[in-house]
């Protein structure tokens, strides 16, 4: 069953149709390629699924009653925090249960394991590389209830090891029934996500 079904979707901007009678459909397990030029709309869709953009014609069902979780071009950070003070902080936001804070610990602690900068925990955020940054930034989805993933070029500006840790996740994500839908400008067909990838080109 399908988690996601787009119909003759519209989105304009100024006087520019950034794309028009796009449909499309989202399966569990299924990772969603989303492919173009620069100024071909990947962003503006993205956010127009995750409900942070309008829309001007078609439809959008979604079978989750959940929003989606969603990582964009900002990582969100802030550069006076340590990373685990990060990760402590969007657990804050999501109004995780802290009860229990040796669990919590060790739940921010498997994160940044993860991810690869467990060693970077009480770094400060604004010391660390930009790849750095967006594993941490990442990291947050670890933690993330939501079935589907909206990320936005989650592998611009990361080296080969963070591409291998983030794809790893994302695998674990669609191992239990999750579903991701990625901008990235590059090739994904040789990537660990290829026998699950989907793509979709908007600039044709």
């Amino acid at each position: 069953m399908a988690l996601l079904n787009v119909t003759n979707l519209k989105c304009v901007r100024g006087e520019q149709s950034l794309f028009e009678n796009l449909s499309f459909s989202l399966a569990s397990q299924q990772c969603l390629h989303i492919k173009g030029m620069n100024g071909s709309g990947k962003t503006s869709l993205l956010r127009v699924l995750a409900g942070l953009l309008s829309y001007d014609e078609g439809h959008i069902e979604w079978q989750e009653k959940n929003p989606p979780a969603y990582l964009g071009h900002k990582d969100g950070l802030k550069n006076e925090f340590s990373a685990i003070e990060n990760l402590r902080f969007y657990l804050y936001l999501r109004d995780t249960p802290t009860s229990d804070k040796q669990r919590d610990e060790d739940q921010l602690d498997h994160a940044l394991n993860q991810l690869g900068i467990l060693k970077q925990a009480d770094t400060p955020t604004k010391s660390l590389s930009f790849g750095q940054r967006r594993r941490l930034a990442f990291a947050r989805l670890v933690f993330a209830q939501e079935k589907v993933w909206i990320l936005d070029e989650p592998l611009t500006g990361v080296d080969m090891h963070g591409r291998k840790l983030i794809e790893n996740q994302c695998l674990k994500h669609l191992s239990k029934g999750g579903a991701i839908i990625m901008s990235h400008h590059g090739d994904l067909t040789q990537s660990d996500l290829a026998p699950q990838l989907k793509s979709m080109d908007l600039s044709k």
